[in-house]
This record gives C-alpha cells, sequence and structure tokens, in this order.
C-alpha cells in the first residue's frame, strides 16, 4: 500500500527520552501531508528527535552549515558508543533507508535490529566556496549528511520496535515493506545473457549497451558495475526492483541522444560522485529523452545530478523516483523542455536546487512539476524556474531550505535565460521553514520567492492556494527591478521569521482571499509599487518597516 509522504511523524504516545521534547511541529507537517500535496510514496518518514533515544538531540538550529541546520526540521540525534534511538512502527516494514552523518575520514557500522550496514564519510563533507570540493583545507564544511539503506532480513509488524544504535548522528528513518524481486517481463533479453555480471567483479558497460542495442533489456537482481554512459533510444531498460537491481559505478548514467520511446524503469544508480565538478557528465540520467519517454521507479544516489536534460525536446514523464544525495540538482530541465510532467517524486540533500527549468537559450515551455517532496536543498532553492512559458509548479511539499534559495523561486536570471513571458503557476504548493540568507544579493529571501534579477518581469505570475508555515523569512517575496502581472489567491502565511508579504521591486500585485501573518513590508517611497488587496486579513496596512 503507498501512502503520503509524513515529513514528521507523530511523536509516539508513551517514549520517553533523556533530552528534552521535541519541539511541537509533527501534527503541522502531518496536516499538510493529508491535504494531498507531495509525493504518494511506500514508506514512511520517522524523524529521530520523535523516537525513543538517548544520547543528545541537536537542534532546533537554523545555522547553516551546522550539523542540526542541516537536519530535517532542523533538529536530530547524535548516538555515541552505548547509546540507542528506537522507532516504534506504524506499518509493517522490511527495509529501511537511514539519513545520517558520521565525522569526515571516518567509516561506521549501523545497527538496525540485527541488520549491519555500513557508513561513511566518502559522499559528504564539501569545504571552500562555490562550486566546493572535498579538501578540508579549504574550510567551511558542509553537507554532513548521507543516505544508507538495507533490507532487514525479517518484516517487522506494525506496532512493533526497530532499534539503531551507532556512534553518528541520525536524522531520520524511512521504513517499508520492499517488494520481492519482479520477473522478467515477456519480450526483454537479461542483460547477463550479454555478458553482464551480477556481483560487480568486472565491467558490464559494454554488455549492456550490446542488450540496449538490440531490444528491451532486463536488469536481473544483482549489482553490476557500470563506467560510462548508456546510450537508450526507442527501447525499455527495466530490473527487478529498486531494491533488487543496481547499476554502480565511477561514470554510470543512463542517457539519451535525441532519443525517443524510452522507458526507464525498477533499478538503482549509485554513482561515486564526491564532489562537484561542472564540467563532469557524470549524472544519473542525462541527455534528450522525448517522444513519450518514461523515467520511473529509480533510486539514484551519488551522482553530480540526478536527471539532468538537455533540450530541446518534447513529451517525456519522470515519476516515482527518489533522488538523494547529489552534488547538484535533484533534476534540471534544460534549454527547451517542453510537455513533460515531473511527478510523485522525492528529492532529498541534493547540492543544488531540488528541481528546476532553466530555460537557457531556448524557452522550457507547458512543464509540470507537481505531487513532489523536495527536502533539504544544501543550496539554492528547492523548485526553482528560471525564464520560460506556460509552465506549472503544483502541489509539492517542499521543506527546510538552507543557502541562498527560497521553496519557490521564479526568476529572470542567470546569463542566456530566455525572460519569463505568458504565464507561471504555481498552485497548491506548502513550503515549510522556507527562505535563507542570499548573500550575493544581500537579502533575506522568502518561502515564495519572485525575482526580477537580470530583467523585469513581464510575464504574469499566478499563485493560488499556496502556503508556507515557519519561514526563516517573509512569506512571499517579490525582489528586483520590476514585475507587474502577479496574481495572488488563497496564500496562507503561518508564523513567517518577519513578515508575511515583503515587496522590493516597482510594479504591481492583487492579493485576494489570503490569510497572512506578519503584515507587509512595503517602502512605496523608494520603489513605487501598487498592492491591491481584497477578502484577505493581515495586509490592510503596508508599512516600511518590519525587516
Amino acid at each position: 500500500m503507498r501512502r503520503s509522504l509524513v515529513v514528521l511523524l507523530l511523536l509516539v504516545a508513551g517514549c520517553e527520552s533523556t533530552a528534552p521534547p521535541a519541539a511541537q511541529e509533527p501534527p503541522a507537517k502531518l496536516a499538510f501531508a493529508q491535504q494531498g500535496r507531495g509525493a504518494t510514496v511506500p514508506f514512511v518518514e520517522y524523524e529521530a528527535e520523535s523516537a525513543d533515544f538517548t544520547g543528545k538531540r541537536i537542534g532546533p538550529d537554523r545555522t547553516a552549515k551546522t550539523l542540526a541546520g542541516e537536519a530535517s526540521g532542523r533538529m536530530a540525534v547524535t548516538l555515541s558508543k552505548g547509546d540507542s534511538l528506537t522507532f516504534t512502527l506504524v506499518q509493517p516494514a522490511n527495509a529501511v533507508t537511514v539519513r545520517y552523518s558520521v565525522p569526515d575520514g571516518t567509516e561506521g557500522v549501523l545497527k538496525v535490529n540485527d541488520t549491519e550496514l555500513k557508513l561513511t564519510a566518502k559522499y559528504a563533507w564539501y569545504y571552500g566556496g562555490f562550486p566546493f570540493s572535498n579538501d578540508p583545507s579549504k574550510g567551511s564544511p558542509h553537507h554532513f549528511y548521507d543516505h544508507v539503506r538495507g533490507l532487514l532480513g525479517q518484516t517487522v509488524a506494525a506496532g512493533g520496535k526497530v532499534t539503531l544504535s551507532c556512534e553518528c548522528t541520525i536524522d531520520l528513518a524511512d521504513f517499508e515493506m520492499a517488494p520481492a524481486a519482479l520477473e522478467k517481463p515477456e519480450g526483454s533479453t537479461s542483460i547477463v545473457d550479454f555478458g553482464a555480471d551480477p556481483t560487480g567483479a568486472k565491467d558490464s558497460s559494454d554488455a549492456i549497451q550490446q542488450a540496449l542495442s538490440t531490444g528491451d533489456a532486463w536488469i536481473p537482481a544483482g549489482t553490476f558495475k557500470v563506467t560510462r554512459h548508456l546510450i537508450a533510444n526507442r527501447t525499455k531498460l527495466r530490473g527487478a526492483g529498486g531494491w533488487h537491481s543496481t547499476l554502480t559505478g565511477a561514470g554510470v548514467g543512463v542517457y539519451g541522444d535525441h532519443s525517443q520511446g524510452v522507458h526507464l524503469s525498477g533499478f538503482a544508480i549509485i554513482g561515486e560522485v564526491t564532489e562537484r565538478d561542472d564540467h563532469a557528465q557524470v549524472n544519473g540520467i542525462g541527455g534528450a529523452l522525448g517522444g513519450g519517454s518514461v523515467v520511473e521507479n529509480l533510486f539514484i544516489q551519488h551522482t553530480k545530478v540526478g536527471l539532468w536534460l538537455d533540450g530541446p525536446f518534447s513529451g517525456l514523464t519522470v515519476r516515482n523516483n527518489r533522488i538523494f544525495d547529489t552534488t547538484a540538482d535533484g533534476l534540471n530541465l534544460h534549454q527547451g523542455i517542453s510537455e513533460t510532467v515531473v511527478e510523485h517524486n522525492v528529492i532529498r540533500n541534493t547540492g543544488d536546487d531540488g528541481l528546476a527549468m532553466w530555460s537557457d537559450q531556448n524557452a522550457n515551455h507547458h512543464n509540470t512539476f507537481r505531487f513532489n517532496t523536495v527536502q533539504l536543498p544544501l543550496l539554492a532553492n528547492g523548485i526553482g524556474i528560471y525564464g520560460g512559458h506556460d509552465n506549472t509548479v503544483e502541489a509539492n511539499i517542499i521543506a527546510d531550505i538552507l543557502i541562498e534559495g527560497a521553496g519557490v523561486q521564479v526568476a529572470n536570471r542567470f546569463s542566456g535565460t530566455v525572460p519569463l513571458s505568458a504565464t507561471t503557476v504555481l498552485k497548491d504548493n506548502t513550503v515549510l521553514r522556507g527562505g535563507s540568507k542570499f548573500a550575493g544579493i544581500q537579502a533575506d529571501v522568502g518561502a515564495f520567492f519572485l525575482f526580477g534579477k537580470d530583467s523585469a518581469i513581464t510575464g504574469a505570475i499566478t499563485l493560488s492556494g499556496n502556503s508556507t508555515m515557519d519561514s526563516s523569512f517573509s512569506g512571499l517575496h517579490l525582489y528586483g527591478s520590476s514585475m507587474s502581472q502577479v496574481t495572488v489567491e488563497r496564500l496562507t502565511v503561518q508564523a513567517p521569521g518577519t513578515v508575511g508579504i515583503q515587496v522590493q521591486s516597482m510594479g504591481a500585485a492583487t492579493v485576494t482571499k489570503s490569510r497572512v501573518e506578519g503584515g507587509v513590508y512595503l517602502c512605496k517611497d523608494a520603489l513605487p509599487f501598487t498592492l491591491t488587496v481584497a477578502d484577505s486579513t493581515g495586509l490592510d496596512t503596508p508599512a516600511c518597516e518590519g525587516i
């Protein structure tokens, strides 16, 4: 049974802890999940600070580049030798994924009941300035966390307890019932028939490419070493499931070359990327995949970008994937991509935007990001829309923005970007603890951020039914040279860090049927702006104060 992601699980009744009680945020987050926003997933997410534990709770703290600041909900639990943490499951599980941190240069073991999982700092701990490295001499460490996952060897029933112990910091755990390995589909040829090695001992790149060149290919259970791009066109590459079939290695990736009719599903891509190099093509999925292509039910980890797709092309669906621990974006639609739907994906712990559309040289248009859950982009935005026209961002949940980003940003920025035109729609999205300090523009940006950086925004931006809770700064922020076609309806801003709506732009906006706490920051004498308000609360007296 699939269920909506619970960003913070309810506190378990009757649990005791040596730490102070956690902040009372879980009920609100559960309510947002029940509104039908965010990804529908097969797991339940449990926050460490809501468990029964010995050890030390860290946070809440939003300070960038700290263990607590980079944790989900800005809290985690640090366990020392002899400490443990126990979750009580609300549904049966035989598999777990844990977000953890260990000191740089170390390895360790995480015991999950009787199962042992290996921990490493290899893919975490970045240093210095953008684009960052893994050299400690550069200073300014951050990106402390990684994920480890494994099968438990038995099913723990609902109401059963699972105990974790390690010398590490635990942020959260996803528990689920991993299905049995799928059978080979009729009409597919196993990559093993072409010499692929399921033990991972030898390079299977050539064998898999040969299988793809002959028709639909099947990845059976096993771990297959891949050291280059696999090119797919008008074919299916399917596996026994993300818990069973794995492609891994330095340079692993599945790419399109002006490809159409590609179907990728049911396997994991685990890369070996340990730092960000924007000249390296080390993404999980890349190239051009249009013409009705589908990418679904993949687990992608330790690549530079989960999916970096280069247009122009039209007609792609990306759904039901998990993209964790990238050094750059989770997914980026780049250069003239259209008629593409990205839905029900979970993106967590990315080194840049969780989801992005970048209209570099060619406009992206008529694309939709919907029902996704984006957590903890360690730089930039949960969702970024840079230029283009007629794109939609709908029913997503975005949580815990860290540095130089918003929950959702719509902007004219970056050299070569085709400016926003026609209409961009933001509808029924929820941002939790959004917004951050943006040193590059010397501003503290809001949970929803409209940014006319390189040019005035002349296209229309429509916001409808969006919600933000506990933003670090403002709830909705209009910033830049000018924007005049902004329409806001049914906006809810709860507990903003500064003000409800912050205006630092020329132009005009209309706000109706909205409930906004924190008031409005609007300096009309400095930047002429017309704010029209109707049938709303909290917006009656715009003032040049409050931030």
